[in-house]
């Protein structure tokens, strides 16, 4: 639409020409009394009108109308990235729901591992029965954990379907490899990160192109209180339907200077209304550009922080899978307690867990960055990061 209209704007640039036709029938009255024919005139006739000088009030509103469709497509650029943002959030939700899931199931095959051991142990008469009550117990806990985990991933996949536009009804059948970004270089400025933004967000841009847009309605507001010069041409044959009359052709041109003598106050204060909303766009420009700084930063944090999280719990997961192997060789030895075996492997299981939604933080840390920098998410793998 906006383009359409910038066209329409344009065209001012170009001369108009009309074409007519007229057909007329007439009576003279005669003071004498004396009879007066009938005449039918018809005739085609051809108009030119043609602005040569407006003081350029013509350039100022095209120069509006193309900063408007800057600005409209600015913004078009940026809902199309928030609803991509809106689909790989959802995305790494549902990658992280099934990590969750896959975490809960290797914790439940573990638990039903131990309550088999507690069982031989208890048959063979070197454990107590409270020992399988409570294998049993923890493993109920973890059979109601996977569910959890199972109703959170078919939560996720919902809101993926809403984000991506899929009928709910429809079955998603997703084996996308998620490949990880690379670390963030340490080398990595924010000053050159927040530059940046301020170079490719949308948003950030199309608030300034507006703010031109409403400077140039002012300048064309300016421009209509001087005098314009149009040129102005006619040509035409008459023609009769009476034999005895002969065709005539008629030719003029001229020039025409429109003075506006006064109108009111109403494009003086057009040209004011237009110089605030230029302000006004231009302190909103300062605004978004101070909001896209911080979204930056804090993005630029969380992905330090998921990056460094992820080197820390890859060491947390090696331990309490190591400690959990010595509880477990300990109890069948017969020198550990079934409690610190259980205790172990609860250990293991937050490790677990905290190590599938680590992977999901960062990509979703990433995803953040990418979104506050005004990227596409294919430019973030692609980048010096």
């Amino acid at each position: 639409a906006e383009a359409a209209r910038l066209d329409a704007a344009s065209a001012a640039n170009w001369p108009t020409l009309t074409g007519q036709f007229n057909f007329t029938r007439s009576q003279a009255l005669s003071s004498s009394g004396a009879s007066v024919p009938v005449l039918h005139r018809y005739g085609p006739s051809l108009g030119l009108a043609y602005v040569l000088y407006d003081f350029g009030a013509r350039a100022a509103g095209i120069d509006a109308q193309r900063y408007q469709l800057i600005a409209t497509l600015l913004n078009n650029n940026r809902a199309l990235q928030d609803i991509v943002t809106g689909v790989e959030t959802a995305w790494f939700a549902v990658q992280a729901a099934r990590s969750q899931v896959a975490a809960q199931t290797q914790q439940l095959a573990a638990l039903g591992a131990s309550l088999d051991a507690v069982d031989v142990r208890v048959r063979g008469g070197l454990a107590a029965r409270a020992d399988a009550l409570r294998a049993r117990a923890a493993l109920a806990e973890a059979e109601l954990a996977r569910n959890a985990a199972a109703r959170d991933l078919g939560k996720a996949e919902a809101a993926l379907k809403q984000a991506a536009g899929i009928a709910q009804t429809q079955t998603l059948a997703l084996d996308w490899p998620n490949a990880l970004p690379p670390d963030l270089d340490a080398a990595t400025l924010l000053a050159d990160l927040l530059a940046e933004a301020e170079r490719q967000r949308p948003d950030l841009h199309a608030l300034r192109a507006a703010a031109l847009r409403a400077k140039s309605e002012a300048e064309r507001a300016r421009a209509s209180r001087w005098p314009s010069l149009a040129l102005a041409a006619n040509a035409g044959r008459t023609l009769f339907l009476e034999d005895e009359r002969s065709p005539s052709n008629t030719y003029n041109v001229g020039v025409t200077l429109s003075v506006p003598l006064f109108d009111g106050g109403r494009l003086a204060a057009d040209a004011r209304a237009a110089e605030r909303d230029a302000e006004r766009l231009a302190a909103a420009a300062d605004a978004q550009q101070q909001t896209v700084a911080l979204e930056v930063v804090q993005a630029f944090e969380d992905v330090r922080y998921a990056q460094s999280a992820r080197a820390g719990i890859t060491l947390q997961f090696d331990s309490a899978d190591e400690s959990a192997r010595a509880a477990e060789a300990r109890y069948k030895a017969g020198v550990g307690s079934l409690l610190e075996w259980l205790t172990a492997q609860a250990d293991l299981a937050r490790a677990r867990q905290a190590q599938a939604q680590a992977d999901s933080d960062w990509l979703a840390a990433f995803s953040r960055l990418n979104h506050a920098l005004g990227r596409l998410p294919a430019a973030l793998t692609e980048s010096s990061l």
